[in-house]
């Protein structure tokens, strides 16, 4: 396959002598990460169509950004009673950071629970155990990457993206993906912002051995965030 124009000099990540794990061990003097010290870009509610990406100076909103896929996986949350948001509910009575087994109540695996089935929300319509994605994106300026909850809305959008480049016999992380936003309606009315994703460039075989050892190096600290994720939501 044809590869596009390098976008090495785009991301910061590809710079010559970055040592990147030298700078975050220093930094976090041996502490592990966790989702506090990443960029969390939240979808939006009611049917927007532009991001607010988080800035140490003032937000930006943007139509679209890019970035590189360096991590995607499912997760799963159920409480018993309707949740009541985030710092007022408590955790997930049961939670899975692999959409596979279930750690709390009930637990077990995710496939036989009852609450996976549709119907059991707390609404009648829905399931009762939410599943969402949670994706890790290194963006151009960055060195650590920023991190997306994609919620069931956008399930779909993100499977087939996905799946397309598996298709296609390309890596997540082997191509730069745009992420924008598209308002839907469910089959009540309401209105939805729903995460649109398209790739935009391949990288140089160059570009993804950078991205590869970026990537070895950086998925310890991805996993120790993931698995504070779900108890994050709380």
């Amino acid at each position: 396959m044809k590869k596009d124009v390098a976008v090495r000099d785009q991301f910061t990540v590809m710079e010559p002598n970055q040592n990147i794990m030298e700078i975050i061990q220093m930094n976090m003097g041996g502490e592990a990460l966790s989702i506090s010290d990443m960029v969390t870009i939240k979808t939006p509610l009611g049917g927007a169509t532009v991001w607010t990406l988080p800035s140490s100076g003032e937000d930006e909103v943007v139509k679209t950004f890019e970035g590189i896929i360096v991590h995607s996986q499912i997760q799963r949350t159920y409480w018993k009673e309707p949740f009541a948001g985030k710092g007022k509910g408590g955790p997930p009575d049961c939670f899975s950071n692999d959409a596979k087994y279930g750690t709390g109540t009930p637990g077990g695996k995710c496939g036989d629970c009852p609450n996976d089935r549709f119907g059991t929300a707390h609404n009648g319509k829905g399931k009762a155990c939410a599943t969402k994605r949670i994706m890790f994106i290194l963006q151009q300026d960055s060195l650590l990457p920023s991190v997306i909850r994609a919620p069931v809305g956008s399930l779909k959008n993100s499977r087939e993206y996905l799946g397309k480049l598996a298709s296609e016999r390309q890596a997540m992380f082997t191509v730069v993906t745009e992420f924008g936003l598209e308002k839907v309606s469910n089959k009540d009315g309401i209105e939805y912002s729903a995460i649109t994703m398209k790739k935009t460039k391949s990288l140089t075989d160059e570009e993804v051995e950078i991205i590869k050892k970026y990537r070895e190096d950086i998925m310890p600290y991805i996993n120790q965030t993931a698995e504070t994720f779900v108890a994050d939501e709380s």
